[in-house]
């Protein structure tokens, strides 16, 4: 009878043992995965303080390229002559000729040289001046405006004043331009004549 209570004592204590060993393994599996966790995120810091140094070179790299150079205008112009009316002509005296060449250097303003309304009967207008591309739908359709001063060769008299050119290309850098302008000839106090006359000329557009 007394070795069966001594039996059952020390089953009894060494459940007891074993169920108060088992929390504290618990305890310590949790610290040690407490420890792992903390010490994978530490490495996380670590890995972006790594990359830190490579954002900052891609960073000057990025602001150390030059930036692109502005696209510079192509140099643009025309020349061409053809048959110019002269609304402003005497009787018959209507149909005249006209040459003209134009330069825009890499901008809108340009300038040009011309000459008008002659024939073998008339030394005409020869004029200069500026030009200003007032608007374009390249590259089929200009328009330009110009304002001329020059000399009737004719009267040998100043001439000053200006029109507009509608250039309309047709096949490569061939077209066809319309240009219409008045034109003040001073010749003396009591001679100022004005003149009025419209042009139709292939020209050579580039």
């Amino acid at each position: 009878m007394r070795a069966a209570l001594i039996v059952c004592l020390l089953a009894a204590m060494a459940r007891f043992e074993a169920t108060i060993a088992a929390p504290d393994a618990g305890i310590g599996h949790a610290t040690i995965a407490t420890q792992d966790a903390g010490n994978a995120d530490a490495s996380v810091p670590d890995a972006a303080v790594a990359d830190a140094p490579s954002i900052d070179a891609a960073r000057v790299d990025a602001a150390a390229e030059p930036e692109p150079a502005p696209t510079l205008r192509p140099i643009h112009g025309s020349v061409g002559g053809g048959g110019m009316l002269l609304w402003t002509g005497h009787d018959n005296d209507r149909f005249r000729f006209e040459v003209e060449f134009d330069i825009e250097p890499r901008s809108r303003l340009g300038a040009f040289v011309a000459w008008r309304a002659f024939d073998p009967d008339h030394k005409g207008l020869l004029l200069a001046g500026g030009v200003l591309e007032a608007g374009a739908a390249r590259p089929r359709l200009v328009v330009d405006l110009h304002g001329d001063v020059g000399v009737d060769l004719d009267l040998i008299a100043p001439v000053v004043g200006g029109g507009i050119r509608t250039t309309i290309m047709i096949w490569g850098p061939l077209g066809v331009a319309l240009d219409s302008g008045a034109y003040v000839v001073i010749d003396g106090v009591d001679n100022v004549r004005v003149v009025l006359g419209t042009s139709l000329s292939p020209v050579v557009r580039w």
